[in-house]
């Protein structure tokens, strides 16, 4: 029986989604403005293996996971980057999603960019005004927090005094020091000249980085949907008031179910450039190797911090080589195992069982993946021993099966072959066919676009789409 930690009650709760048997998932993705961290990897690991763990459970699971391309700090720095905003943002989204295949991270069924739901953004806030939980100001509308009694039930934090009517347009603030935050911004005449703007009631806008999750988490499931993952820094106030949007406007719970996870530190210390301990993805995969880096993710559970060290990546690295040894060892000694005669193994094959139950008891305790590989640890353990003594097939058969039923569901030691194109892409690629078959290339060409901008590219051929992933540059 799977029991996940709620940050919204402090507690461990038995999950049950609101769907029998199907999980859906929003998770905060990359705000695409330079080249992601390992800290926001860590994160985006974590949403994979409750994915997976799920999926291992046997629930059908749907993870939508936004990408921000519109907020202060993409304005901000593809201005100083001299480039225009879509620009900008492709070519960190296109960084973004090598960074999920270096860490063999499954593709989401969507990706829903900011800048493609403006429309929903402008009609909730229209919504919130006429509720009397948001109001205009100067060509901005913010949400009234005073008007939204719960506000503050995630974060824990005291709201005694709130400034009432205090307005706030910085999409980052300090904890103690709440404020009605921007839903719409009014766009400046230098954003206006950079046609960063969209057409509203209220006059030229863009939005605000907090109403973007609520309106395409709302978009994507409806009023109330099972899990909302992210880290811890965006408890507040970044999921604080996706909740007073949400609800506020719905009057509904907006997430049954709060995940986050903790910090990477480096060191014992904060990253930060001014120290110089902050290290992008690609460096510690050129260093360790995408799968060692996911196994040292795993190796820590996500909801503590996880201490960045040299020494710490070493011991990550022998441990997740002594594991891939023994996978290499099973199918080595498969292809001479001896399948003429079968009398078994019963001490091999009678602690199978148990392991697997040790297994899957790790991850239905709060996706505890350093228990998962504790027992993964004790079957390599088992399979060494047996591999000293014994070569029946079968009994390689059996233990290889569970080895690789580990494996795959940790996400390690990913086997080579045919690739599976994710769900979104094959949808973008289906609806392509549709428009060229109608001649329209101009929405065939948007399409392409799309498709390339999640890592993929299409070749046209007499026989259909070929499709496949686009080699780095």
């Amino acid at each position: 029986m799977l029991q996940v930690y709620n940050t919204l009650t402090r507690e461990k709760e038995i999950f049950k989604p609101v769907k029998e048997g199907e999980v859906s998932i929003y998770a905060c993705g990359p705000t695409v403005y330079n080249m992601p961290h390992i800290g926001n990897y860590r994160t985006f690991l974590m949403t994979d293996n409750i994915v997976r763990t799920l999926e291992y459970l046997g629930y059908r699971v749907k993870l939508v996971m936004n990408i921000t391309d519109i907020d202060d700090k993409t304005i901000r720095d593809s201005k100083a980057a001299g480039m225009s905003l879509k620009a900008f943002t492709d070519k960190y989204t296109a960084e973004f999603f090598k960074g999920l295949d270096m860490l063999n991270i499954k593709r989401a069924f969507a990706y829903p960019r900011a800048t493609e739901n403006v429309d929903g953004m402008i009609e909730l806030s229209r919504k919130l005004i006429e509720k009397g939980l948001a109001y205009e100001k100067e060509g901005s509308v913010y949400y009234r927090i005073s008007g939204f009694p719960e506000y503050g039930k995630l974060s824990r934090l005291n709201f005694d005094n709130i400034l009432i009517g205090a307005s706030v347009d910085v999409d980052e603030y300090d904890k103690d020091n709440p404020r009605d935050f921007a839903l719409l911004k009014a766009s400046t005449p230098e954003e206006i000249e950079r046609r960063i703007y969209y057409d509203s009631p209220w006059g030229k806008i863009r939005p605000g980085w907090h109403i973007e999750c609520s309106v395409m988490a709302m978009n994507s499931f409806g009023p109330t949907f099972d899990i909302h993952t992210g880290g811890v820094d965006l408890i507040f106030p970044h999921h604080e008031n996706e909740i007073a949007q949400s609800e506020g406007a719905t009057g509904k719970p907006f997430v049954c179910t709060w995940i986050h996870g903790e910090h990477l530190i480096v060191e014992g210390e904060k990253m930060s450039k001014s120290k110089g301990n902050v290290f992008t993805l690609p460096e510690i995969v050129e260093k360790y190797g995408g799968e060692v880096v996911r196994f040292m993710f795993l190796s820590v559970h996500y909801r503590k911090k996880l201490d960045y060290s040299e020494a710490f990546a070493e011991n990550a690295k022998n441990n997740y080589l002594r594991l891939k040894e023994t996978l290499d060892n099973l199918e080595f000694a498969m292809k001479g195992a001896d399948d003429k005669s079968y009398h078994g193994d019963p001490e091999t094959l009678g602690i199978l069982p148990d392991l697997e139950a040790q297994f899957r008891h790790a991850l239905e305790d709060d996706f505890n993946t350093p228990k998962a590989l504790t027992v993964f640890r004790e079957l390599s353990r088992a399979a060494n021993l047996y591999l000293e003594a014994g070569k029946n097939r079968k009994v390689l058969e059996k233990v290889y099966a569970l080895y690789r039923q580990f494996s795959d569901v940790l996400g390690l030691f990913a086997p080579a072959g045919k690739e599976e194109i994710p769900e979104e892409v094959v949808r973008l690629v289906e609806e392509r066919e549709a428009a060229r078959k109608k001649k329209d290339w101009g929405t065939s060409d948007a399409l392409r676009e799309k498709i390339r901008a999640l890592g993929y590219v299409i070749q046209d051929k007499k026989e259909g789409p070929n499709v496949k992933k686009a080699e780095e540059s």
